[in-house]
């Protein structure tokens, strides 16, 4: 009764009763990027495709899969919808991989299967912005990418050669291309070197491009979603081309604690490997055979050492969500042989492993656990017209901050205009303080009153809206069309370029346009400029003192002749 598959159904079962409830979580840094998923939803709804009618930042498994639970849990909380809509995809693999490992050693398979849960069900990653406990709302995508490129490499650890690893490892690469491109490019060096070391036959490999390929074929299909999402990408890469060597050192400098750890571990297999390793060579200049090839790659201290590339090039788009979980499996490959070693050798290999496997998972758990703790005694957010986005709270100290910053901002906007003008924000890290992050939601709220009141007052609907602002979830909240051709989770330095023919008509098509102003930063001013062809003639209505309506010309509003 007691076996893995049971445990992955009973947490998937307790996963239905929390999504049924509308819980209340703690906000936390950067929280909003949670508003993009709530974004992609509507325009799903409405029969827009991922790459093709609107942009994203990843790819539109991620949108897909939330839209298909939120259906499910209209009253979830958005950012725990988000971050277990992966197991659409992850948990039947695992399932798979489960069963069979369990036929081996049920030992084994809880070993893999533990931290797999550990990992899909907490919504926070390891590095922290705040002092304070709070779900990390951004980086969603980023800790999916992990969970999968775990199910990845768990498959071709501890499944035998043959069809079922090549289906499994299929769909996995294909679940990790239409998440993030640099997850299916980590996942395509451990899946090569998979190859050349014998773990999966060229003819299951045949067979893997064949589901791969047919999948592609099928999903292009649907207004050319493939090609229009490879264009995406490498729009994408023009943009941020200048950003991979840098990010490369960030990595390090972040993670040093489980690269230095894992680093010493292979340099200590190497050393164990070393009279085997030498005999392999002598084979292969003798007999230069694909097996031979296949003998001499397939060690231990390669596997770590091949994964943990993959993971550092991962994290230079991906820098401090949940990195390199994805040794686990390999690791465990290594502490199933150490009764082979010597006692002296068999506990070093135990304590680099630990160094190498704990500092994640441990923070991880921590932050979840913190903010589980103090959420009983944090205040809701104090919104009526935000919907499921309402579901957050923090700090009694902090909303009293909250309550503050609409007059405050507004009293000092040529303040933060002069900053804003000159590239600085009004903090160093604003998106990731939490007041700046509820009073966002409140705003929000508060623009919607005065957007009802104004439609009600001039009896006027406005069947589309969009924001100029990193979010626009204002089309979900309201059940309005949402205008397409735009980037949905809009960077201006980093995911929207120049202003296209077809951004200008649909954004001159689009009713409402809003536009926040507190604070005013550079963010906003590049969005502005951006689009300042497509806005020229707009009529400005302001809601409140925070955000102004830039409508359509056109509309006619009542007592209007």
């Amino acid at each position: 009764m007691f076996s893995p598959l049971v445990l992955l159904a009973l947490v998937l079962v307790f996963l239905v009763v929390l999504l049924s409830l509308p819980l209340v979580i703690p906000i936390g840094p950067m929280y909003w990027d949670t508003y993009i998923y709530l974004d992609a939803a509507q325009r799903i709804k409405l029969g827009q495709v991922p790459a093709v009618d609107f942009l994203a930042p990843v790819g539109g498994l991620e949108y897909y899969q939330f839209y298909w639970l939120q259906k499910l849990f209209p009253g979830g909380q958005p950012t725990l919808i988000a971050q277990w809509s992966v197991l659409i995809s992850a948990a039947p693999l695992m399932a798979i991989i489960l069963a069979e490992i369990d036929k081996k050693s049920r030992k084994i398979a809880f070993a893999i299967l533990v931290p797999f849960l550990v990992f899909a069900l907490c919504p926070t990653n390891t590095q922290s912005f705040h002092s304070y406990p709070g779900v990390n709302g951004f980086g969603i995508y980023n800790r999916h990418t992990s969970l999968l490129l775990y199910v990845l490499v768990s498959a071709l650890v501890f499944l035998p050669n043959g069809r079922k690893l090549a289906l499994i490892a299929a769909l996995t690469m294909l679940a990790l291309f239409f998440t993030k491109i640099t997850g299916f490019l980590a996942g395509g060096l451990i899946g090569f070197y998979a190859i050349l070391s014998g773990r999966l036959l060229w003819r299951y490999v045949l067979l893997a491009l064949c589901i791969f390929a047919v999948a592609l074929l099928v999903l292009e299909f649907n207004h050319g979603m493939v090609s229009a999402y490879v264009e995406s990408i490498l729009a994408l890469v023009r943009m941020n081309e200048g950003l991979l060597l840098p990010r490369f050192l960030t990595v390090f400098s972040i993670k040093l604690d489980v690269i230095l750890a894992a680093a010493g571990l292979i340099l200590f297999l190497f050393r164990l490997d070393w009279s085997p390793l030498t005999d392999h060579w002598h084979n292969l200049r003798k007999k230069p055979t694909t097996a031979n090839i296949a003998a001499l790659l397939d060690r231990d201290w390669l596997w770590i050492g091949v994964t943990l590339v993959a993971g550092i090039f991962l994290e230079t788009q991906n820098t401090g969500s949940q990195e390199f979980i994805f040794l686990w499996p390999v690791l465990l490959a290594v502490l199933r042989k150490t009764p082979k070693l010597s006692e002296r050798r068999r506990l070093i290999v135990y304590c680099l492993v630990a160094f190498t496997a704990i500092p994640t998972i441990t923070k991880v758990m921590q932050g979840t656990l913190r903010f589980v703790a103090v959420a009983p005694t944090y205040v809701e957010a104090p919104v009526t017209d935000v919907k499921t986005m309402g579901l957050v709270s923090t700090r009694k100290d902090i909303m009293e901050r909250v309550n503050l910053l609409e007059s405050h901002y507004a009293s000092n906007a040529g303040a933060y205009r002069q900053l804003a003008e000159a590239g600085q924000l009004p903090s160093w890290q604003l998106y990731s303080e939490l007041d700046y992050q509820m009073f966002w939601v409140v705003s929000a709220d508060r623009a919607l009153n005065a957007l009802k009141q104004f439609e009600s007052t001039n009896s006027v609907h406005l069947n589309s809206l969009m924001t100029l602002d990193f979010v626009n979830p204002f089309p979900w909240i309201l059940d309005r069309d949402a205008t397409r051709n735009v980037q949905i989770g809009a960077d201006p330095f980093r995911t929207v370029g120049d202003l296209t023919e077809a951004e200008e008509t649909s954004l001159r098509q689009t009713d409402g346009i809003l536009r926040p102003s507190c604070p005013t930063t550079s963010a906003r001013l590049s969005l502005q400029r951006i689009y300042e062809k497509a806005l020229a003639d707009r009529i400005v209505v302001k809601l409140d003192d925070c955000w102004d309506l830039l409508l359509r010309p056109g509309i006619k509003l009542s007592g209007q002749s």
